[in-house]
């Protein structure tokens, strides 16, 4: 009789474990809530209040004295608890993601040494009294140059700009050379020269904390602007690099109205910080995404906020995730998608169905395009509307975890986590419909002499009345 009795006492308390641990799992669900802070509290309340429901309703079954209720509750016990598993999981990730991708400022400069291909020296040292050129009024250079006084004893010598940097060494002025790696890139493509003449000696990482330039405002109260811009990288998302896609997100969250402003990269603009020579808009990029920013703010007449940042690793990734995109395409043009190897992608006119190789070739594009740099843009805007109706679409449910990881390291906003939050919270809270302009600034081609090379002629655009047009819209947007 005893042990009949104790077996029922462990059966009880087995059955009751089960409640406790639904309980458990559903009290860590609504803390997750509490902590992403995207919900806003009538759907909090009510989550509370179905989640006291669910534990309720189990317990009542598992403690009940019918054993088949107790087999009825112990299987929706574990039915839950897997769906809570999986929910934290889903909370755990969206949670990374957003502290992971609000930039701390930090940006990585690669610096790197060359001497000419005929030069005996193999690493630094071999470099002992040697002359090395730079330019001082790169960020990260003085810490470059502080690395190499560690390995050799170089004469450093100042010299005034890049092109008369590549000229000395190429011209036997100095030994060695210090160039950050995305303009080295530059250089090497412009110059034939420089590249057949020269070897990378060493490449040195500097990590350089940079001044905040967020302009914070109310983004659920007040219009704001978000400048997206894409860079010709697969590297690193805090590495420099020419900004291959630049455009202005304008938002009212008032009346509900987006503006998506694009830019083409050969824009003929003066440089931010630079008088004299003008330069191409991408070339902006090189100072890093602050410099692009008061640059496109002098230009337009206006504030931006915030800045979103992704490279061609994001935008590939992304395209996957969701399971490819549709575009439709005003004309059939061919894409030359690695300008290395030469892998062609042909799209035809009307509608194509993208994977990421072919949307990244797709918004790269622009030498077979009439418009050139203009069609590229308007391509742009195209992926990225594209984007926006697959993940507003039923596919986020299914893809959610294959986006936010496709989006990990690639992609990087110095919009703060709260303000995140707080505009995710107002659209499930009022579910507006959202009013999507585009416009994109024009102007005529033009071969002119540029910053980065003031002494080589190069392809550029040079802005037309469509400027105007443009900060005329953005004042009736915001209301200014």
């Amino acid at each position: 009789m005893q042990t009949r009795k104790k077996l029922k006492l462990k059966k009880s308390v087995l059955f009751k474990s089960f409640a406790f641990l639904v309980g458990l799992f559903s009290l860590i669900v609504f803390i997750q809530f509490l902590r992403l802070g995207l919900l806003p509290w009538k759907y909090l309340i009510l989550i509370f209040v179905i989640l006291v429901a669910i534990n309720l309703g189990l317990y009542f079954l598992l403690a009940s004295k019918n054993y088949k209720k107790r087999m009825v509750g112990t299987f929706f016990s574990i039915c839950f608890v897997v769906l809570y598993f999986v929910g934290i999981n889903y909370q755990n990730a969206t949670l990374s993601f957003l502290e992971n991708v609000t930039s701390l400022e930090i940006q990585t400069e690669t610096y790197q040494v060359y001497v000419k291909n005929t030069a005996d020296a193999q690493n630094l040292s071999d470099l002992n009294n040697d002359v090395f050129g730079y330019v001082p009024n790169e960020s990260g250079i003085d810490k470059a140059i502080e690395e190499i006084e560690k390995a050799s004893k170089p004469k450093m010598t100042e010299v005034d700009s890049i092109s008369s940097l590549v000229s000395e060494l190429l011209n036997g002025e100095c030994e060695a050379i210090i160039l950050e790696k995305a303009e080295a890139e530059l250089h090497q493509e412009m110059n034939a020269d420089f590249k057949e003449s020269t070897k990378l000696l060493t490449s040195i990482d500097i990590q350089v904390e940079k001044d905040s330039i967020m302009k914070d405002v109310s983004v659920t109260k007040e219009p704001f602007s978000i400048y997206v811009t894409g860079v010709d990288t697969y590297g690193g998302i805090n590495t420099i690099a020419r900004s291959d896609v630049n455009m202005v997100v304008t938002v009212n969250p008032n009346t509900h109205q987006i503006l998506l402003l694009s830019i083409p990269r050969d824009y003929y603009v003066q440089i931010a910080g630079t008088t004299g020579l003008k330069d191409k808009l991408t070339h902006a990029g090189l100072k890093g995404v602050d410099t692009s920013i008061k640059t496109i703010e002098q230009l337009l007449e206006m504030d931006i906020h915030y800045y979103a940042k992704f490279n061609f690793t994001a935008l590939t990734h992304l395209v996957d995730a969701v399971g490819g995109i549709t575009v439709d395409s005003p004309f059939a043009f061919t894409a030359d998608y690695e300008e290395e190897d030469h892998i062609y992608y042909e799209f035809q006119k009307g509608i194509n169905e993208l994977n990421g190789h072919q949307a990244l070739a797709y918004v790269r594009e622009r030498y077979s395009l009439r418009e050139g740099d203009v069609a590229r843009a308007r391509h742009q805007q195209q992926v990225i509307e594209a984007l926006i109706h697959k993940a507003t679409s039923t596919t986020i449910l299914t893809k959610y975890a294959d986006i936010l990881k496709s989006m990990e390291g690639n992609f990087v906003t110095n919009m703060s986590m709260k303000n995140i939050s707080s505009f995710i919270q107002m659209q499930i809270d009022e579910m507006p419909t959202w009013t999507i302009e585009t416009m994109v600034l024009t102007g005529s081609d033009s071969y002119e002499l540029t910053a980065s090379f003031p002494d080589l002629y190069s392809s550029v655009m040079i802005p037309d009345d469509s400027m105007n047009d443009a900060i005329l819209k953005i004042n009736e947007i915001t209301g200014t």
